[in-house]
Parts: structure tokens; C-alpha cells; sequence
């Protein structure tokens, strides 16, 4: 999927992935690549990404963050993935409360923003803006935070229209998530 051509159409077409062996599932943009195929993944992630587009979807399951308030959690996590990857400046578009149909008795919040990142690892490349969604799902009776995370790199040229279409195609993905079974927490429900 380009970038350019994403632009062009008023949907991203989705279908269902399952994760962590088909104990979660939730839609995510078609003909995106597990990367779990071509590199080292950590266990508590799921990371599927787009080549063309360079757009990236990464769900994990992190510890439950006790000290960080329900209204806050999306904004404690995506300030914690700017500094694991050194971005330069963070810029927060939206952030609020999210209702997922399957998962209405857990908090659920979002965020929408930028960073400013540089593209390679020893930070002495160009720096790119990347737009970030994250969905943080507090699993309290599990001790366990989701995250659900997609994110792309724009540039002063991408259109409030392609935002838009990220914003929808981030509401759908989140808004679709399923917990299939509470096996791999251990009993927990």
C-alpha cells in the first residue's frame, strides 16, 4: 500500500488478525507483513509492518502501570515510546476515552501525535515526523496495560485527508479489538 494511493481512497481495506497465538484478534490494514518472520520480536509484542508505506502496527502486553491514573495512561505511554526512541519533539493531537464494543467494563484511552525521530538508530540521520496512534487498554484484573499502536511517517505534504483516513483506520482497528481468551495471563479474567 503507498502512501500516495492511501490518500486517494475513502477507506484502508482491513481484515481480522489474530495475535499472540490467536489470543487477541483485531483488524488491522490488509497486506501487512508479521515482522516476527524477518527479525527478532520481543515476546510481549506483536509488530506487523507495510514496506511500501512504512506504515507499522505494534501491540503489546506491558505491566500494569498502578501509579499512572486511567486519564492519563495513553499520554504516560506515548511519552515513554518518545523517549525509548530519542525523539527530538512530541506534538499531541487528540487524546480522550475510547469505548471498545467487546471490552466495555476496562478503561480504555487513546492518543494522537507526533514525534519527531531521527530515522537511524545512532541519531546521525535525518530526522522524520512520524504520526502516532496508541489505544491503552488497562487490564486491571490481569495486571496488564494493552497497547494497540499504529504509526507512519508524514511529512508537511500529507494531507489533513490522509490523516483522517489514519484516524478512522486506527478507530476501526482499536474499536474492533478482541480478547479470545485470558489463557496467556494465567487464569486471570
Amino acid at each position: 500500500m503507498e502512501v500516495e494511493s492511501v490518500s486517494n481512497i475513502s477507506s484502508i481495506p482491513l481484515e481480522v488478525v489474530g495475535l499472540y497465538g490467536e489470543t487477541f484478534s483485531t483488524l488491522m490494514p490488509k497486506g501487512m507483513k508479521d515482522m516476527s518472520e524477518v527479525r527478532q520480536v520481543p515476546n510481549h509484542q506483536e509488530f506487523y509492518a507495510d514496506v511500501e508505506s512504512k506504515m507499522s502496527v505494534i501491540t503489546e502486553i506491558n505491566e500494569y502501570q498502578s501509579k499512572v491514573e486511567d486519564s492519563k495512561a495513553a499520554a504516560f505511554f506515548f511519552e515513554n515510546m518518545a523517549k525509548d526512541t530519542d525523539a527530538k519533539s512530541i506534538h499531541v493531537s487528540s487524546q480522550g476515552n475510547l469505548e471498545i464494543p467487546e471490552l466495555k467494563d476496562f478503561s480504555t484511552s487513546y492518543i494522537i501525535g507526533e514525534h519527531v525521530v531521527n530515522q537511524r538508530i545512532d541519531n546521525r540521520g535525518p530526522v522524520e515526523r512520524v504520526r502516532v496512534h496508541i489505544a491503552v487498554i488497562r487490564l486491571k484484573n490481569v495486571t496488564s496495560d494493552m497497547l494497540l499502536n499504529l504509526s507512519i511517517p508524514v511529512t508537511d505534504q500529507t494531507s489533513n485527508e490522509h490523516k483522517a483516513l489514519l484516524e478512522k483506520t486506527f478507530f476501526e482497528m482499536a474499536k474492533s479489538f478482541k480478547v479470545n481468551s485470558w489463557a496467556v495471563f494465567k487464569g486471570g479474567a
